[in-house]
């Protein structure tokens, strides 16, 4: 009998092979996050691995907010997909859309490419969809293609940065909550089309009531919406308090710096397609804004990517975003189980 055929006779208690070794490997990199977990053995089932380990997957997901599966076979969309179904929620559908994307194979639904932003470009840190009422509680990568250079998905711990922004900054955002606003322009911004996945114009209307989403058609081709959330929510299963919002992520400043602008300079109103703003319609001052951006800089971590690899984050607890990079690149992503807003 070889070793794996051995290895598949063991009980789910003991998470040992037949020499009474641990049948993983975790360890951390430079930081706490995220915690690296290898197999021992060559030809260990990562699927089965976490289905009969699930409470302590789930552990060590919720302490160290993300988890790097590194050396499984996880090379091939099919396996990785395979990898998200074993979860007991069906991958989401990406539904009211922050960034392009689409599926990388009708036959492994909903798992999309990471995103088709230009690769010379560095996406901010997010938490994905937190600017949704609805939102995935999990969301994973797996690296089928590494970048040559660069395109590692850099991570933070969103209790970290939280604890990092200016404590009355906080406090402003407890109260007021955070505004967003977003100009869907067709061939110059995200066209509503493609936000909304839908060219009903009646179907948009009625998901943004729905949502408490105003909104106002200037044109066929023209929506522009506004809607309040939280900034700070609480994480449902530790109670820990955490930065889930995307006022980094969709703040004006943020495409001032990536159009190389002062924050002084005069822009074309075509140019600033969205804006975050106190939930009350003041603005975020640009000191608030580096005050923010500090906070996720402060707790930034990054990995060069392996073939096969997953990165399972916990998405109330970790924001993730991209790097410029060089090269083909390829990064599957999946979001599962559903939660939002009561």
């Amino acid at each position: 009998m070889d070793n794996i055929s051995k290895l598949k006779q063991i009980k789910t208690r003991s998470q040992t092979d037949v020499s009474g070794q641990p049948l993983i490997i975790k360890e951390t990199l430079e930081s706490t996050l995220p915690l690296v977990i290898k197999p021992r053995l060559k030809g260990v089932d990562l699927t089965e691995w976490v289905q009969k380990n699930s409470a302590e997957f789930n552990a060590d997901l919720c302490k160290h907010a993300g988890v790097l599966f590194r050396g499984f076979d996880t090379t091939t969309l099919e396996t990785f997909g395979n990898f998200v179904n074993a979860f007991g929620s069906k991958p989401l559908s990406y539904m009211f859309r922050s960034s392009p994307r689409h599926e990388l194979d009708p036959g492994v639904r909903n798992v999309y490419n990471s995103t088709i932003y230009p690769k010379a470009e560095r996406i901010n840190l997010h938490n994905e969809s937190s600017y949704s009422r609805t939102w995935g509680m999990r969301i994973l990568f797996c690296c089928l293609q590494p970048a040559a250079e660069g395109g590692e998905t850099p991570i933070a711990d969103s209790r970290k940065v939280l604890k990092s922004i200016p404590a009355s900054l906080v406090q402003k955002f407890r109260e007021k909550g955070v505004m967003y606003r977003r100009r869907l322009i067709k061939d110059i911004s995200m066209s509503w089309q493609e936000v909304f996945q839908t060219t009903d114009g009646k179907e948009v209307k009625d998901i943004c009531n729905k949502n408490v989403i105003h909104y106002d058609f200037i044109g066929d081709d023209h929506l522009e919406i506004e809607w309040v959330k939280k900034a700070v929510y609480q994480h449902p299963s530790s109670g820990e308090d955490t930065w889930f919002n995307h006022v980094l992520f969709f703040n004006k400043y943020a495409r001032y710096e990536e159009l190389g602008l002062n924050p002084g300079d005069k822009v074309s109103e075509d140019l600033i397609h969205t804006d975050t703003l106190f939930g009350d319609g003041t603005e975020i001052s640009i000191d608030e804004y580096l005050s923010i951006k500090n906070a996720y800089q402060q707790h930034t971590v990054a990995f060069t990517y392996e073939k096969g690899d997953i990165l399972f984050l916990d998405n109330m607890l970790a924001a993730h975003g991209r790097n410029s990079y060089k090269g083909e690149r390829l990064i599957a992503t999946a979001i599962i189980d559903p939660t939002g807003d009561e």
